[in-house]
């Protein structure tokens, strides 16, 4: 059985929220498959620790 999967998105202006919320909830989202887009992606994989796999940032097509 697969993990679910949690997709995190976040606009330029709440990346550093996203990031904050990710590393309050790391023991949760370990549990999950992650990913995300372009820059939210890195940046919550460098600062949890956790792998979140990167797609196209979203103007460059990631937002669909």
């Amino acid at each position: 059985m697969s993990k679910k999967v949690i997709a995190l998105i976040a606009h330029d202006g709440k990346k550093d929220e996203i990031v904050q919320w990710a590393v309050k909830n790391r023991d949760k989202l370990k549990n999950y498959e992650l990913c995300g887009t372009g820059h939210t992606a890195q940046r919550v994989a460098e600062a949890t620790g956790l792998q979140v796999k990167g797609f196209l940032a979203g103007p460059l097509g990631g937002d669909q």
